[in-house]
C-alpha cells in the first residue's frame, strides 16, 4: 500500500514539474507576443513565476493559475513591469504600461485583484 502512494506521489510531481515547465515555455513565448504588439522590447530573461493558485475555469474546472512578471522597455534606457495571467496553458490577462502593474516583489498583492 505504502509502495503504491508513493509511486502516486512521484507521479504527481513529475506531472506538475512537466506541466510548469510547459506553462513557463508559454508564458515567455506570450509576453514576448505581448511587447511585439506593444512596440516594446521585452528584456531577457525577466519572466518569472511571482505566484501560483488554483482557479475555477468558466467551465468549472479547478485550474492552476500563474501570475508571471517581466521587464520591457521602450527607450532601451528606462526598465518598467508588466505582467500575464495563466489559467492552465491559456493567457486570461496581461497588462504592459505603468498603470497599476505590480512590481515582482508584490506579486501576492496583484492575485487578489486578478479574478
Amino acid at each position: 500500500m505504502q509502495e503504491i502512494l508513493l509511486i502516486t506521489l512521484l507521479l504527481a510531481i513529475i506531472a506538475y514539474w512537466w506541466d510548469t515547465t510547459r506553462t513557463n515555455e508559454i508564458a515567455i513565448h506570450n509576453c514576448r507576443r505581448i511587447c511585439q504588439s506593444a512596440g516594446v522590447q521585452l528584456l531577457d530573461a525577466t519572466v518569472s513565476r511571482q505566484r501560483v493558485w488554483l482557479r475555477r475555469h468558466p467551465q468549472g474546472v479547478v485550474q492552476i493559475c500563474r501570475l508571471y512578471s517581466f521587464e520591457y522597455s521602450s527607450d532601451n534606457q528606462n526598465r518598467q513591469f508588466g505582467y500575464i495571467v495563466l489559467l492552465g496553458h491559456q493567457v486570461v490577462e496581461s497588462r504592459v504600461g505603468p498603470a497599476g502593474v505590480p512590481e515582482p516583489d508584490s506579486g501576492a498583492e496583484s492575485g487578489s485583484n486578478v479574478n
